[in-house]
């Protein structure tokens, strides 16, 4: 059931009402939210099934709970640092679960909800505001209001300044607020909870403590940008590595190795292998790291010219940068050339840049292994250079000295990259014209490591079942959607369920399937209502209109569609669809990477 989207989110009710305060932030990512469920709990909600059927995302947001789910990292995907790629499964489960939480909370109270402090929590809470916002309009007697929602607090430092990031987020909500628009208070909100919550906050704390010994804040600056990363706390990231480039000047090579010690504390992810400590060895080592740690934030918020400065600055960066390690030097091109050869589009600069970035790490006879892994990245990204000018034969050969150069490494950035490379040249020979190389490149894939977990088979088998339509062979094609829609449900993955579920019953419709594409279409609108998600739950009743043999209800689906904040394009083509809305169903990709726009701003 629906509920009309026509209500001011800042008209604050006469009545009775819930209030809670959002207003933490930013040493850790969720405080906002959490704080916020703490009011709800506190007046007695129990958010119904969302804390048991999401146990390992109500572990990240109270996490003293006990909690018997496995680990969120261990099912679903992270961000990647050496990619460049911003998208986080895991932090979007999160925040699905916490506005999940937040909707049914205010149903079950039976008031509205008036949120304050929004535009003064993390960022990463405010994009999970945002989400509620959207799955409100999903849920009868779910009403969320924002009070004062333009007021922000002062940014900590220059660069970490995310007022126009929490601008488009309010936007997103549909509120008219421009950047210019916000309002810096001064009220006392710590940055750090007097006991926090996580150890993304207590690293924050002493990485930020003023009376700190210069070690002990440089160390925990580098586990805090760590932890950080992992829960897209960029303006956190930003604000400790600048802190940490402060403390630099002065700090002798000597104690280098000492703070890096004090680093290597587990930071609670599988395999972790993002902003690895291992290769800082100098002080200049210690300054490239923060400055790399600012040019992923400042990438991953669209910034990218900046992001370019301080990825160059990884080298050039104050007298010690003499003193830079082979591998330092080479990250700080291997950065720029991402950034030139993804973001910007300059592909000329960015191979000039990867000739430096040969040249800091060329092979030597008796390298360590970290050089030529290096080296191995450099291939990688020397291949996305050739396949984005169509030079498909140089790119596959790049690839090829990329598996060359961490032979027998197995490392976890080692078996990242070796799990990279087996999909890239699966890609190669997509593009080229060659799905069934494709296809036995892509089995390759399960000889790698952690290829028998279920978030790597859901995307596994997710492609075969593309790989196989390029093929024409759709029985088997349905068999694996089928499997990577098993490895969804396994642990409650209504976003991939959705997806999947809408393209298999696309797929089934071309195969005059009709019973077995209602059924699909009647799942997929049961996960995108879990989900709170309009636009895909339209998709869903117009897929199942037309399975049914008859003409989509142009009203309902009209209607629903223009519930979503998420999606106002793509949902204003299927409101105007005109009765034929299959045009607009989705088909089986090759990949099931998807952005997971119920969270994102334009960035």
């Amino acid at each position: 059931m629906t509920v009309s989207s026509e209500h001011d989110l800042r008209a604050v009710p006469t009545g009775p009402t819930v209030e809670v305060d959002a207003g933490r932030g930013p040493a850790e990512s969720f405080a906002g939210l959490r704080a916020a469920l703490a009011g709800l709990r506190a007046a007695g909600a129990t958010f119904t099934d969302v804390p048991q059927r999401g146990g390992p995302e109500w572990r990240e947001l109270f996490p003293a709970e006990p909690c018997d789910a496995p680990p969120l990292a261990e099912i679903a995907l992270a961000p990647s640092e050496r990619r460049l790629h911003r998208e986080s499964e895991q932090v979007f489960r999160v925040l699905a679960a916490g506005a999940a939480a937040l909707c049914h909370g205010a149903v079950e109270l039976g008031r509205p909800v008036v949120i304050r402090g929004v535009g003064e929590t993390d960022l990463a809470s405010l994009r999970g505001f945002m989400r509620a916002v959207e799955h409100a309009r999903l849920l009868d007697g779910a009403r969320l209001v924002l009070a004062d929602p333009a007021t922000v607090r002062a940014p900590l430092s220059p660069v970490a300044d995310l007022r126009a990031e929490r601008a488009r987020c309010l936007t997103r909500m549909g509120l008219d607020v421009s950047a210019a628009g916000l309002a810096v208070v001064t009220r006392a909100a710590p940055a750090v909870p007097s006991i926090p919550a996580t150890g993304e906050g207590r690293h924050f704390a002493v990485a930020t403590a003023g009376d700190a010994d210069v070690v002990d804040r440089l160390a925990a600056a580098l586990v805090y940008t760590r932890l950080a990363f992992f829960s897209a706390n960029w303006e956190g990231m930003a604000a400790v590595a600048a802190t940490g480039l402060s403390l630099i000047d002065g700090l002798p090579d000597s104690r280098v190795a000492e703070l890096v010690a004090a680093a290597e504390a587990p930071v609670g992810q599988a395999d972790a292998i993002e902003f690895e400590p291992a290769i800082v060895r100098t002080t200049a080592d210690v300054r490239a790291f923060f400055h790399k740690v600012l040019g992923v934030q400042a990438t991953f918020r669209g910034l990218q010219e900046e992001a370019l400065g301080h990825f160059r600055r990884m080298r050039d960066d104050g007298e010690d940068a003499a003193g830079l390690s082979p591998e330092s030097r080479a990250q700080s091109h291997l950065y720029s050339a991402l950034t030139l050869a993804k973001r910007l589009r300059r592909v000329d600069e960015a191979t000039a840049e990867l000739a430096e970035g040969f040249a800091a790490v060329r092979e030597r006879a008796g390298e360590p292994d970290s050089v030529r892994r290096e080296r191995g990245w450099l291939h990688n990204l020397q291949a996305l250079a050739y396949f984005s000018r169509r030079k498909l034969r140089s790119a596959f050969e790049h690839e090829k000295q990329a598996l060359g150069c961490i032979e027998g490494l197995d490392d976890a950035s080692s078996i990242h990259l070796r799990v990279n490379l087996f999909s890239n040249l699966s890609v190669l020979q997509e593009k080229a014209g060659k799905p069934e190389q494709a296809i036995r490149t892509w089995n390759k894939f399960t000889e790698a490591a952690g290829s028998s977990d279920t978030a790597f088979l859901k995307h596994h088998a997710y492609r075969a079942a593309g790989l196989k339509l390029l093929i024409g062979d759709r029985e088997e094609a349905i068999d694996d959607l089928a499997r990577s829609l098993a490895c969804a449900a396994e642990f409650d993955d209504d976003f991939h369920e959705t997806e999947i579920r809408l393209e298999t019953g696309t797929l089934l419709l071309a195969e005059k399937r009709r019973e077995q594409a209602a059924e699909h279409f009647t799942r997929a609108r049961a996960a995108a209502q879990r989900l709170g998600d309009p636009y895909r739950s339209s998709l869903a009743l117009a897929g199942l209109g037309v399975a049914r043999g008859g003409p989509a209800d142009e009203g309902a689906v009209a209607r629903l569609a223009g519930l979503s904040l998420s999606r106002p394009r793509a949902a204003a083509d299927l409101a105007g669809s005109a009765g034929a809305p299959d045009a607009l169903l989705p088909w089986p990709h090759t990949k099931l990477n998807r952005p997971f726009d119920l969270i994102n701003f334009d960035g």
